[in-house]
This record gives structure tokens, C-alpha cells and sequence, in this order.
């Protein structure tokens, strides 16, 4: 992986770079919105000079990659908003480097909670990145020395600094001549009251530092004002401290599983059995003897879409690790379209040996229309949301990143009437009382054909009854002989042999 590159590199770095302290930047964000030179600190900060390239490399090599930046939330009180827990919410932060010969922008971003929130003038609430803090007290981070320490400086926004992330072809920052954070706050519908009103940006200015990794940790582990925020989709369920994140597919996509539920029959092949869109994102620790990045915290996201079966099943996820571990996993289950969870959840176990999840159980209780057998795979029936799940896993003791299984890892199925496990091809069975337990077909027919495929979050299914062939006519090319110039079948839906059902909808 890229990142144990960088853990190498953070072991060889100079005494200069270790020796890096957080500092306040001059510019704040105002009314919402702000350009941020990240060269100039703030005429209180104890580093008196203008940072230079080869600082920011620095900080980014000791944050695996990325640039933190911690923002000091200084909002009004309205809604819950209080001294001891103050947020907004952020639409867009880009970062711009005048490389010289190019300049690079940098796009993408994530924070440690988010929320559902309605921004103004919109129909419908969507989840956005949120930072909390708290004002009235001082926090005591580890250094003395940095402009952290004993501030208010609470909510952290980590920006990968990679071709994945950014535009351009150098990620080196340390030639920079110039350098810029475009900051904006959403504006949210505080007519409705919390959580818009929590959310709101009423306030200001906020100040903002650019963070040690030393820093990072200690932020992101003391959570400050999240406790009290409403509504909040945190990592507050992480229960030690994390360096970096990294997530699968992307911080902000998904993978999708369909499945066809008749194995080892082929059924009517129209892969709308059960869709369900997930992601991992894994909580890494850089070990500083070993040299190693560890992991110390696994997160998952994701979706019910679609279930276009009459049987019934659960729906697990393994994600193999080439270890045994062991921790405590918390389950949330949110009803539809809102934070509030299913009766019973949270659900807190423990985990030993494998990270083996049975994250939906029955499906059909849990996606389900009056009077209709199916939902979100027939033309003339009306689309709903489904259930919305993440699962939290501490580990008691962390393990290398190197261990880690290749996603999209083993997302599989057991059907309960006929007691089959389906798995993507090249996987095997896991349930002991599974009536195909040791199964060695690898989960293809004699023709090649699958029972189960990953797809894009932008996959439109098949309607119920139509094959997966029709629906979309490159697929039996691409199974028979797969090649480059038919790899992208599912970009192809034939409208009408498929439900209109992308990530804008079911990503509530």
C-alpha cells in the first residue's frame, strides 16, 4: 500500500521535520467563506516566519499523505449550540499549490463526524462533513510549544495530498512557491431548527492551524463537543487514537454487491435479488519502532438498495485479515431517511479471530412495501429508501496494514430458505451449518457465470424478470471474454430494462 511507503519515509525524517509544531495561520473564514494562504502564520503565532515547501511536505509525510488543518469553531448560540459544543457544516475546502512549472488543486476532504442536514433552498436533507468544538475552556494538547496549546482549536479536516485527490502530476510540495485553502461553510435551512440551526454559520470568524501529527492524534481522540452535537454520524465509537484514514473505495463512494439468489440454479439471472452499496474505512497508527503503519480501528458505512427476491436473507461481511484478531464491534442501524436507530441498536459484541459481520438480518423485514412482493426493482411502483447501517471495530491489539486483505473483501449472502451462502467468485463458504459449506465451485455455473458482482455506486439493477443480459447487452461479451474494450458493460443500462435507482437516492 501507498502508505507504508510514507510510514518508511516518516522513519528516515530529519530532525528539522520532527521537530515540526502546529501552527496558526494568518487568514480566518468570515461570514462562511475564506482564502487561506497556508504560508502566512498568524501575526500571534509563535513561529515568526513564513512557512516554507519544505515544511509542508513535512507536515504531510507526518500525516501519511495528507495536510490537517484544525478549525477553532466560534459560532453563535443557536439551536443546541452552547460554549461546550458549537459546529458547522462544510460544502467545499480546496487546496491550491503553485508548483512552478504547474499549479495543483486538491479537492477532496473528510472530518471526524457529519450529519444529514438541509441546505438552504434544497428539497431533501444530504449528509455533510461537520466540525464541532467546544469555546470557554482550553485544550492541553501534548506540545508546549505549538499554537494548540491551550487553545480552543477543536474540529480537524484531513486532505489527501495524491493523484487520487488532486489534479496535476507532482505531489512533492516541497517547491511550492505559493499556497491556498478555499474554504466554505454550507448554509443550512435553520428555519427548521436543529440540527440546521446547530449547523449554521452565524458567527465567526474562525481560525484555523495547520497540525502535527502529534496534534491530530490528540484531537481526534478527545472529540471535543461531540458528545452534545445533535444528530451527529461520528467516529466517536473509535476508542483510540488515529493517525490517518483511509477508506474503500473512497471517502465518498461506495461499493455495490447485487446478488442472484437461486444458486447453484441460475434463476431468472436479473441481479436484483438483494443490492446492498458499502464501505470500509480503516483507522491507521504509525508505530514508531517498528516503522510500520498498524491498524486500530475498522469503520463501515452502507445501504440497503434493493430487494427483488420472495426468499429471505442475511447479509454478512467478512474482511479477511492474514491474522487472528480480536475487539469490540458496535453495530447502528438507522431507520429510514433519519438518525434514529432501529429498537435495539446500538449493539455492542465481541470479536475473535475473524472480522466476520452479520450486518443485516432478514432481509425482508427490513426492506419491505405493503402489498408488494419486491422493492426497487419494478417500473411501476414507487422507489423508497432503504435501512442505513455502519459498524465500529476497536481492536484490542492493532496489526499491520500489510495483513490486510484486497477489497471489496467477501460481502456475502446465505439464503435462509434453502440455507446456500453466495460469495463473489474466488471466495469460499464460512457458515458451518450453511447447507453448501466447503462448497469448492467457486460461485460459478459451468457457462462462468457468477451469483454475485460489485459494481460502481452509479449501477442502475435490472428489473425484476429481466436478465442481467438484457438489461445491459455488453455483460455476456465481457463474461465469456473479458477485455478492455468491454470492461465498462455496466456504464450501458438499457433504460428501460432497468430501475432508475442511482447513489443520488438511495444515499440518504
Amino acid at each position: 500500500m501507498k502508505m507504508l511507503t510514507l510510514a518508511c519515509t516518516l522513519s528516515m525524517m530529519s530532525a528539522f521535520t520532527l521537530a515540526l509544531e502546529s501552527i496558526k495561520l494568518k487568514d480566518t473564514i468570515n461570514k462562511g467563506f475564506g482564502v487561506v494562504d497556508i504560508l502566512k502564520p498568524h501575526a500571534r503565532s509563535t513561529f515568526k516566519s513564513d512557512l516554507t515547501g519544505e515544511m509542508l511536505e513535512a507536515y504531510k509525510q507526518q500525516n501519511a499523505g495528507n495536510l490537517v488543518f484544525a478549525i477553532d469553531v466560534n459560532e453563535a448560540a443557536n439551536g443546541t449550540e452552547k460554549a461546550s459544543t458549537q459546529g458547522v457544516a462544510v460544502e467545499s475546502a480546496v487546496l491550491e499549490f503553485d508548483m512552478g512549472s504547474e499549479v495543483v488543486t486538491c479537492n477532496v476532504f473528510t472530518t471526524n463526524t457529519a450529519a444529514m442536514l438541509m441546505k438552504k433552498g434544497a428539497s431533501q436533507r444530504s449528509e455533510y462533513y461537520t466540525l464541532i468544538g467546544a469555546t470557554g475552556s482550553s485544550h492541553i494538547t501534548p506540545s508546549t510549544d505549538g499554537d494548540i496549546f491551550g487553545s480552543d482549536f477543536g474540529g480537524t479536516m484531513t486532505m489527501p495530498i495524491n493523484s487520487e485527490a488532486c489534479t496535476g502530476t507532482s505531489f512533492d510540495l516541497t517547491n511550492v512557491q505559493r499556497a491556498s485553502l478555499t474554504l466554505q461553510f454550507l448554509e443550512t435551512d435553520d428555519k427548521l431548527g436543529d440540527p440546521e440551526a446547530f449547523y449554521d454559520y452565524s458567527n465567526g470568524p474562525e481560525d484555523i492551524a495547520i497540525l502535527t501529527a502529534n496534534d491530530v492524534s490528540f484531537l481526534n481522540f478527545a472529540q471535543i463537543g461531540v458528545d452534545e452535537a445533535p444528530l451527529v454520524i461520528a467516529k466517536s465509537q473509535v476508542t483510540e487514537p488515529v493517525d490517518s484514514w483511509l477508506y474503500y473505495p473512497t471517502s465518498d463512494s461506495f461499493f455495490v454487491v447485487s446478488y442472484e439468489d437461486q444458486y447453484p440454479n441460475l434463476g431468472d439471472y436479473d441481479f436484483n435479488d438483494l443490492l446492498v452499496g458499502y464501505r470500509v474505512g480503516f483507522g491507521f497508527r504509525n508505530n514508531d519502532q517498528s516503522g510500520e503503519l498498524e491498524v486500530v480501528s475498522i469503520i463501515t458505512t452502507g445501504y440497503m438498495i434493493a430487494r427483488g427476491a420472495s426468499y429471505d436473507h442475511d447479509w454478512y461481511l467478512h474482511i479477511p485479515i492474514n491474522e487472528s484478531v480480536s475487539g469490540n464491534l458496535t453495530m447502528n442501524m438507522f431507520k429510514e431517511d433519519s438518525e434514529e436507530q432501529l429498537n435495539g441498536f446500538p449493539i455492542t459484541t465481541e470479536v475473535n479471530d475473524a472480522l466476520d459481520v452479520k450486518i443485516l438480518a432478514n432481509s425482508k423485514s427490513l426492506m419491505h412495501l405493503s402489498n408488494q412482493a419486491f422493492v426497487n426493482t419494478l417500473s411501476d411502483v414507487e422507489k423508497i429508501k432503504g435501512k442505513k447501517f455502519s459498524f465500529t471495530f476497536n481492536l484490542d491489539t492493532p496489526f499491520p496494514a500489510s495483513a490486510l486483505g484486497q477489497p471489496p473483501y467477501d460481502p456475502y449472502l446465505h439464503v435462509l430458505n434453502t440455507g446456500q451462502e453466495i460469495h463473489l467468485p474466488g471466495q469460499v463458504t464460512r457458515i458451518a451449518s450453511s447447507a453448501n459449506f466447503g462448497d469448492t465451485s467457486n460461485f460459478k455455473d459451468e457457462n462462468n457465470y457468477p451469483y454475485a458482482l460489485i459494481f460502481p455506486d452509479d449501477f442502475y439493477p435490472p428489473l425484476e424478470g429481466v436478465d442481467i443480459g438484457e438489461a445491459y447487452t455488453d455483460y455476456l461479451n465481457y463474461t465469456l471474454s473479458p477485455n478492455q474494450t468491454n470492461e465498462t458493460w455496466y456504464m450501458s443500462p438499457d433504460t428501460n430494462k432497468t430501475k432508475n435507482i442511482g447513489k443520488a437516492f438511495w444515499k440518504w
